[in-house]
């Protein structure tokens, strides 16, 4: 397979993630009461909308603008993967809902990481890097909103 296959292909596979995402997100949406969930949820719905316009760009266009725009992993911090409270969860529909954001951005994270480390492209490895380092985004922002309730 050339490297521009290899790079549509993982494309692709990037895509239909963040697409399943961006579903689960709006559909707790619509079920979800709490207006301060909803909005959590209507924004990382949003945010998995604009991953797919720009996974959706990198398609059309290539992929060498955001491998710019990541400038290091090195200096890229691990984000705390800790779900909030388990017990208080199965009583609190907000922390519940927290917690399955973030098993959700959790999965989403280590399924990029994985893909990066172990390509064999250089510039495969670096695309998935910066989905990384997006997932890993949301995930601080499912934090700071969550820690709060």
């Amino acid at each position: 397979m050339s490297s521009q296959k290899t790079i549509d292909h993982m494309l692709r596979v990037a895509l239909a993630t963040a697409l399943n995402h961006f579903d689960y997100y709006q559909r707790a949406a619509d079920e979800v009461k709490t207006t301060r969930v909803k909005a959590l949820l209507l924004v990382l719905a949003e945010a998995e909308e604009e991953l797919i316009d720009r996974i959706e760009d990198m398609l059309a266009t290539g992929i060498v603008e955001e491998l710019e725009s990541l400038e290091s992993t090195d200096d890229i911090a691990e984000p705390n993967l800790t779900p909030f409270d388990p017990q208080r969860a199965e009583t609190d529909p907000r922390l519940y809902v927290c917690n399955r954001a973030l098993e959700q951005e959790v999965k989403g994270y280590n399924f990029f990481l994985s893909l990066a480390v172990r390509s064999k492209s250089e510039v495969v490895s670096r695309l998935f890097e910066y989905f990384a380092t997006r997932k890993a985004g949301q995930i601080e922002s499912i934090r700071r909103l969550c820690s709060t309730f």
